[in-house]
């Protein structure tokens, strides 16, 4: 994994994750979203095609903690892939199998329903799929990064 390719989608998703902030607020200063009609949803971006999310607190392009929504259709997949950041991910809607490993292999998947909680340590390969229209919130630290393990399966770079 190259430290270029990582600063280049860093960046990617820094411009995606612009348009779809609520708050970029500090963590000290007091904030309510009222429900969800508040959150104004975005496109993802080239490295997860057909998914949208919603940054709730935090600035992704900035080290600092960061609470984001992400969504996705039912039977979406996303291949193995690592973040520079703990992720703690809980499962508002929906569901998802999701495995850690270099390798996609549907036999190590594990359920996460509604409700469900799960940690994927920094820079840990892993992988799933959404079962329904699911919905997550996802609490790591910035700034934000997507690599994934083969460049091959990356969306952003297939024509």
């Amino acid at each position: 994994m190259q430290t270029c390719k990582l600063i280049q989608a860093t960046a990617v998703v820094a411009g995606t994750l612009a348009t779809c902030v609520i708050s970029a607020q500090a963590a000290d200063q007091f904030m309510v979203v009222p429900g969800p009609a508040e959150l104004k949803w975005g496109d993802t971006g080239p490295q997860f095609p057909n998914t949208q999310l919603v940054i709730l607190e935090g600035d992704p392009s900035k080290k600092g903690p960061v609470t984001l929504r992400w969504r996705c259709p039912d039977g979406y997949k996303f291949l193995p892939h690592t973040h520079p950041g703990t992720e703690r991910v809980t499962v508002l809607a929906g569901g998802m199998v999701m495995a850690i490993g270099e390798k996609y292999d549907a036999g190590k998947l594990g359920a996460v329903q509604q409700g469900g909680y799960a940690v994927i340590p920094a820079k840990a390969p892993h992988y799933g799929e959404c079962k329904g229209d699911t919905t997550l919130e996802i609490h790591t630290m910035g700034p934000l990064g997507t690599t994934y393990v083969n460049p091959a399966d990356d969306p952003s770079k297939k024509k």
